[in-house]
């Protein structure tokens, strides 16, 4: 065990010396996190502004209706008259006594050319208020929100059921974006240490001491798996410096993220036995992480692609680490929750491991 720790504090001191893998564990990533986290920062909600234009003789419908619009998230203010580029709401004359009548009332509303998201909220909410106002007409002393016992319609309030996925933004999205992206990057990068080892005979020298092959692959496994939460502590730290969402369940998120690493230090080991130039191996690294970045939605939300690209993701590990991450940090996601990705890094290391172990020549 001795012989395997100085292999990897060997490994972890030559990584903390350049000044390349210092930019890249910890100046870049707070680059494209802090950047990407303002540019996508959420914007506070705002209540949609209604004006309305009462021409009835009565205050009774401006009342009842502007109270229920308040109710409903709606800032109102009344007005003389319409003016023009504002969203206006006209009631006509004779309104309160068409609704005491169980008569139909048609208000007007002027609003833009084109109709948005949010002119179509509204105008779902003064259909809304309007069918209450049939519920308990104007100048009644009945409860807004009560309903008759009897009559053709009743109003129900209640959830629909329908499962709805919640997209993440700001710093609640780079953060784990990010940390996935670059320690994934890292990791495989550092296979090209594995291809500079056997280069420079540097591996061959190690196996001159009293060192085991076996103990030679622990060690550079266990090497490049300290980097890689060494970089996951720093980024996570970030997060909850600029106010993320933690995890419900750390000890779950620790051995996720722990999987994560030991799947992806284990791929950049394999990887720098498949390449005898470690520049080569370097770049290839780098461009396998920057196709699966984006395939794995740590560039963009899934949920903005369509089906066959989010499904494209379930196939990538990127995608299993952003989906865990994100589920956990942002959503309170469990054990059973992140089972399935957590298994995805079980196979890739009991496949990739071995297979690297196999190839590595002293």
């Amino acid at each position: 065990m001795r012989n395997v720790l100085v292999i990897a504090w060997s490994d972890i001191r030559r990584v903390l010396r350049e000044r390349e893998s210092l930019f890249w564990l910890f100046v870049g990533p707070l680059i494209f996190t802090v950047f990407f986290g303002l540019l996508f920062k959420p914007a506070a909600p705002s209540r949609p502004a209604l004006a309305i234009v009462s021409q009835d003789a009565g205050p009774e419908v401006l009342r009842a209706i502007s109270a229920m619009l308040e109710a409903d998230g709606v800032s109102v203010s009344a007005q003389e008259a319409v003016v023009s580029g504002r969203t206006t709401l006209v009631v006509p004359a004779g309104a309160a006594e068409a609704i005491r009548a169980g008569k139909g009332v048609a208000l007007t509303l002027h609003a833009g050319r084109e109709e948005t998201d949010g002119e179509r909220s509204l105008r779902f909410k003064i259909q809304k208020a309007l069918t209450r106002m049939y519920f308990t007409p104007p100048g009644s002393t009945a409860p807004a929100d009560a309903a008759p016992i009897e009559g053709p319609i009743t109003i129900a309030e209640g959830d629909l059921g329908v499962s709805r996925r919640e997209i993440t933004a700001g710093f609640q999205r780079s953060v784990p974006s990010y940390l996935v992206m670059f320690v994934f990057l890292n990791l495989l990068v550092s296979g090209a240490g594995i291809a500079e080892d056997r280069a420079s005979g540097r591996l061959r020298r190690i196996a001159v001491a009293p060192v085991s092959r076996p103990e030679i692959i622990l060690g550079k496994l266990l090497g490049r798996f300290a980097i890689g939460w060494i970089q996951i502590v720093y980024m996570l730290g970030f997060g909850l410096l600029v106010g993320i969402r933690w995890a419900d369940h750390p000890w779950v998120f620790f051995a996720f993220v722990s999987l994560f690493a030991l799947a992806s230090a284990s791929l950049g080991i394999l990887l720098g036995t498949l390449f005898k130039d470690p520049d080569k191996c370097a770049s290839t690294a780098v461009w396998v992480a920057l196709v699966l970045a984006p395939l794995g939605g740590l560039w963009w939300p899934l949920e903005l692609v369509g089906p066959s690209m989010r499904r494209l993701a379930y196939f990538t590990p990127t995608g299993w680490a952003m989906e865990g991450v994100n589920a956990m940090l942002a959503f309170g996601a469990g054990a059973w929750d992140v089972a399935p990705f957590a298994l995805g890094f079980v196979l890739l290391f009991a496949v990739s491991f071995p297979l690297a172990a196999r190839r590595l020549r002293i």
